[in-house]
This record gives C-alpha cells, structure tokens and sequence, in this order.
C-alpha cells in the first residue's frame, strides 16, 4: 500500500521579449527547469493581453496543466499587432481599393443582386435582394459589408487586394463572414496569398446575420509585397450567399519562451508480507530507484534494511534528494515456537523392552514420533506414547512438536540389552537362619561374570566368576567377616559378547 503527497503550483510568467513586437506587450518567461514530484502537476498560465496560443502539445488555450516530463513551450500571439494594411477593409469606401471575379449586381426580379456572381455594398443584404436578412454589419452595426450573391463556379476570386510587406514578417489575414439566410449549403471560403492557400477552407454558420471571425497566419519570407485574396469553393447556387466586412491584413505580436518540467519518480518497495518463527532470523531489505534517498521506518530505523524481533506493521518512508517522498509497508508475524520436550521409563532394560513415553512439550498443535526402530507415531494432543524394542541396541526417539510453521525437536536415548543386573539384596545376615543367607547379582543372559568384594580399604575379601556365585560372609582365609558396608565390583558378558560393569554396596549384618 502506497501514499503520495499532491500538490499544484500555479506560474505566473514574467516578461520576455521577442521579434515582431513593439515591446508593450506583456512577454512570456516561463521561468526556471522544474523538478516536479509523483503526483504533482503545475498550472502553466499565459499572462493576459494576448488573442491567441499555442503550447507544444498542440493545444491553444491560455492555460496548460502539466502532469509528465518534458520541453513545453508557449508561443503567445496578439494577432493585431500592427496597423491594418487593407485598404477599406470595412467596406466605408464602398467598392474602391479592391478587385473581384464578381460584378456589380445588375438588377432583377428580387432586387439588385438577383443574379449568382454578383455583388454589392450596402448596409443590410436585405437591401440588395428581397429573401435576404436585415442585417447590421460587424463594425458598427450601421456600417456598410460586402454582400455577394454566390456563383456555382469553383476557385471564384470574390475579393482581392495587393498589398506591401517586410521581408521575414508574420502577418495575420482574418475577415468576418455571415451567411445573409438560414442555409444549409453556405458559402465554402478560402484566404490565400500570392495565389498559395493558407489555412483550411471556412463557412460561416448555417444561420443569417451571425458573424463569425476566420483567419490565418501567413510569414513574408523574402517577399515585398503580397496579393491577398478570398475564393468560394461552392459550386451550389442555392444558399450560397455571404457577406463580409472588416478583413484586415496585418503584422502580429508573438513572444514565446520553453521550461524543462522533470518528474522525480523516486520509489520504495519493502517487499512482501513475512511470517516467521521466533528462532528464525528475519530481515525487511527493501528496494529503491534511487540511491541517494534517505529511508525513515515507522519505528524510528533510518537504514534501508534491518531485521525486526516482534511482530507488526512497518512502514518505510524513502524521500529522495529533491524532497519527493514515497511509502511503502510490509507486515511482519512472528510466531512463537513450540518447546518439546520427552521423558519415559525405562529407558535402560533387558529385550524385549515396554518403553512408555512421556509428551511434555509447551505450545504445540502437533507432534511427530520417531521411535529410532522404524515405528512412528502422531497426533494432535499430549498424550504419551509407547513403543517396543525387541533388539539389543541403543536408539534415539525423536519427538518433533509443530505449531503453524514452526517447531522444535527433542531427542531422548533408549538402551535395550540382553542384561539386566539387579541387586537382589543390599543387606543380608549369613547367621544361618536359612533367609538372606548370601549376597549374590542376578543376571539375565549373561555368559560371563567377574564379582570382587573389598573391605573398607581397599582388600579383597571375596571374588568369583560364577555367574551363581554367593558371598556367605567370609572372608578367602574362611573367617567371618566383620559386620559393615563392603563394596562389590563387577565386570561380566552377554550372550552377545557384548560387555559391560558396574559397581555398588552392601552391609553385612549379623
């Protein structure tokens, strides 16, 4: 889960000037390259004064909202820059000052422009033809217009005018058209210089009397003088009729200026969520785009990595050199282990050996049972298991206890054997009475026997190799040996061969 700060700046250009302009215009400067964060956006904002724009992108509004990187640039036009050059363009003159393919109406049925291809100057189209509009023209309302009847053949020159320029000097050509009647067939109009189109064709509205600007930018190059003009490419008699007043030719004003907008696109991923238990080793290493960002934890460590001991939510905040910041997090859950832990009885006997085992483990679900003789064992509660060994040997049992994904293992040792010494009594009186006469070792499965007895210090006072041997109390001269505790030694032999010792105490009492 991610978080980004937003926010907008808003640019206000200052003043800069360029060629063609008179320098009172308010210029453009789009200011310094900016670094910009993920998520923000600038408002780049044309200062006022200006007719049209054009921004790098293609769009022509005052305004620009950046959200990526790159060059943007504004070129900022004030189209009337400099002083009309047409003369009579607002038709105050009547018909001096320019030339057309067109005549001057000639009179008819509804009035003085009955007829396709003719034309006149007047101050309403109703004047010169019965099924026109009243109309009042764009500059004053009162003023005169041209008002053309349209002809039905193409590339028709309906004004035209020829004109001085500068050489290298952009020039605007714009007019005002109005269709003279609701129409669904107006007139198609197109400017052009020096006989070359500019721009694409215009038609005013489908409505009458409702005037529309139209105009195009035209640079002089090496030229001193241009022959402007306005054709109607509608070939359709029918609503094919227009007028138009106020054409200008004239320079314009641009200022223009470029910024560098560069996004800081710094990021932070700590990786997925991690589950671990207690004994395990757990490291957060996060990964980021940026070397040089400085890294602040929710719980206060500034490294990029470090290994958390409890379970939570950590969250890693990585803010880059130019203060763009990004957060990712990670959730941690450490569980605790189980602790296992086994005892049993008897763990040292003769075979065949009934070994009960014990299930003392802490926190655990479940438990595994490795007996060490090829049996095994589960289940899901403490209760004990047991287990049979019927071949001399020593064994490890295992005993695994698991909880979620974690464990722990206990081990315990089984001895089975073909000998069992057991100590028949560690008192015995040799007075004759016939009970507990002698004191002798009962052995199982025993081939061989070694038994000594020694005195308090250290002297042998008896010894046999008979595996039934009894010590009746004398001592190897045949007398009676003092009451006390002597100590016995042995040494003896399975069937197997296989050896083992012991040693211990006896009282001698009379």
């Amino acid at each position: 889960m991610k978080s980004i700060f937003y926010f907008s700046l808003i640019l206000l250009f200052n003043l800069n000037s360029y060629a063609q302009c008179s320098g009172s215009e308010p210029l453009v400067d789009l200011g310094s390259d900016t670094i910009l964060c993920q998520g923000q956006s600038i408002i780049l904002q044309s200062p006022s004064g200006y007719e049209s724009y054009l921004w790098s992108n293609g769009t022509a509004n005052s305004a620009l909202t950046v959200t990526s990187s790159g060059i943007y640039f504004l070129n900022a036009s004030i189209i009337d820059g400099g002083n009309n050059l047409v003369e009579n363009g607002d038709f105050s003159s009547g018909t001096s000052g320019f030339i057309c393919d067109y005549i001057s109406g000639t009179g008819g049925s509804w009035g003085l422009l009955s007829n396709p291809g003719q034309y006149a100057v007047s101050t309403s189209p109703s004047l010169v033809h019965n099924n026109f509009y009243f109309c009042g023209d764009h500059t004053t309302g009162s003023g005169n217009m041209y008002i053309a009847n349209g002809s039905d053949l193409a590339n028709t020159v309906v004004w035209k005018q020829t004109i001085p320029v500068v050489p290298n000097t952009n020039y605007n050509f714009s007019a005002w058209a109005s269709s003279v009647e609701n129409t669904n067939n107006p007139a198609i109009l197109q400017f052009y210089v020096n006989d070359i189109q500019i721009g694409n064709v215009f038609s005013p509205t489908l409505s009458g009397c409702d005037w529309t600007e139209f105009y195009n930018l035209w640079n002089s190059g090496v030229n001193t003088s241009a022959v402007i003009s306005i054709k109607n490419q509608n070939v359709s008699e029918g609503g094919n009729d227009f007028a138009l007043d106020d054409i200008k030719f004239t320079s314009y004003c641009t200022n223009t200026d470029s910024i560098v907008v560069i996004y800081d696109t710094i990021s932070i991923n700590s990786g997925v969520d991690i589950t671990a238990c207690d004994y395990e080793l757990v490291n957060i290493i996060a990964i980021s785009n940026d070397p040089l960002a400085s890294y602040l934890w929710n719980n206060g460590i500034n490294t990029i990595a470090f290994s958390p001991d409890s379970s939570g939510l950590y969250i890693l905040t990585a803010t880059s050199e130019n203060g763009c910041i990004d957060t990712d997090n990670v959730n941690v859950t450490i569980n605790t282990s189980p602790t296992a832990l086994i005892s049993g009885t008897p763990l040292i006997g003769s075979i065949p050996l009934l070994v009960n085992f014990t299930n003392e483990s802490q926190n655990g679900t479940t438990y595994s049972w490795d007996f060490g003789n090829g049996l095994f064992a589960s289940s899901s509660d403490l209760s004990g298991e047991s287990s049979l060994y019927t071949n001399v040997g020593d064994y490890e049992v295992m005993l695994v206890a698991s909880n979620l994904n974690c464990y722990d293992t206990a081990y315990l040792k089984v001895n089975a054997s073909n000998v069992v010494s057991l100590e028949e009594a560690n008192i015995f009186s040799p007075n004759g009475d016939n009970y507990n006469d002698g004191f002798h070792l009962k052995m199982v499965n025993v081939s061989e026997l070694d038994l000594k007895i020694l005195n308090r210090w250290g002297l042998l006072i008896y010894s046999t190799t008979d595996v039934e041997g009894s010590w009746n109390g004398l001592d190897q001269k045949g007398n009676e040996a003092s009451d006390g505790i002597y100590t016995y030694i042995y040494s003896a032999k399975g069937l197997n061969q296989e050896a083992f010792s012991g040693t211990g105490f006896v009282h001698l009492v009379r």
